[in-house]
């Protein structure tokens, strides 16, 4: 069975983090770049902690205005500042409050940089070599040519997610400025769901759930 992930921490209004933290095994915590400050990260790392779920890390690039949707176009070392300076500040809180930090999820367009971007990818790899090499990184399946050759930058893994609530064609998301690129009904979220847990094809080994998304907080209850 796949490991379900989701983001929170994201200062969402009304907030679904108490009601959807029991359901879920690892947490993508924003930590400032797109959404939160350390009241939020702290509240949400002892739900995790409460709860027994994972807690991860959820970097982006520093754009609240536009929830860390937009690229940047940064150079390596301003990119790697950016990131550090995120994880090792949330790393912080989570020892100060009893958390454990497992892994990097990028958020956003950081994310989809970082599967299209040879660059992104190894500044985030030397920001968990630097932070702590065990950490994992979330990554999106199904590219494994591109990610074989950096697997073995740091001790951690690469953990290959798909998502529950986003539109696919074939394995590559649609975009979100096009039709269709969010599922907005609980049954095909949850069809969706059953539909990767089935697939023996790809290597998967977590899905995400985005808690911004009311359907897929009611598919969360359902399953």
């Amino acid at each position: 069975m796949m490991l379900i992930n989701c983001d929170l921490g994201e200062c969402l209004t009304p907030s679904p983090d108490v009601e959807v933290m029991p359901l879920i095994d690892m947490a993508n915590i924003a930590c400032g770049g797109h959404a939160g400050d350390d009241q939020s990260m702290i509240d949400t790392i002892k739900l995790a902690v409460k709860h027994q779920v994972r807690i991860g890390v959820h970097p982006s690039y520093a754009d609240q205005e536009n929830f860390g949707r937009i690229s940047q176009n940064l150079s390596a070392d301003k990119l790697y500042e950016l990131i550090y300076s995120q994880v090792a500040h949330f790393q912080t809180l989570c020892q100060q409050h009893n958390g454990k930090l497992e892994y990097i999820k990028p958020h956003g367009a950081l994310y989809h940089d970082m599967m299209h971007r040879n660059d992104v990818l190894k500044v985030l790899c030397r920001v968990i070599n630097a932070i702590n090499p065990k950490l994992d990184l979330v990554v999106q399946a199904g590219n494994e040519m591109y990610l074989k050759n950096l697997e073995n930058m740091t001790n951690g893994r690469f953990l290959r997610e798909v998502f529950a609530d986003r539109g696919y064609i074939g394995l590559n998301m649609i975009a979100r400025s096009e039709k269709d690129a969010v599922l907005d009904d609980s049954s095909a979220i949850i069809e969706q769901f059953w539909r990767f847990n089935n697939d023996k094809k790809i290597k998967i080994d977590t899905i995400c759930f985005h808690s911004d998304n009311l359907a897929s907080v009611e598919a969360l209850k359902r399953l």
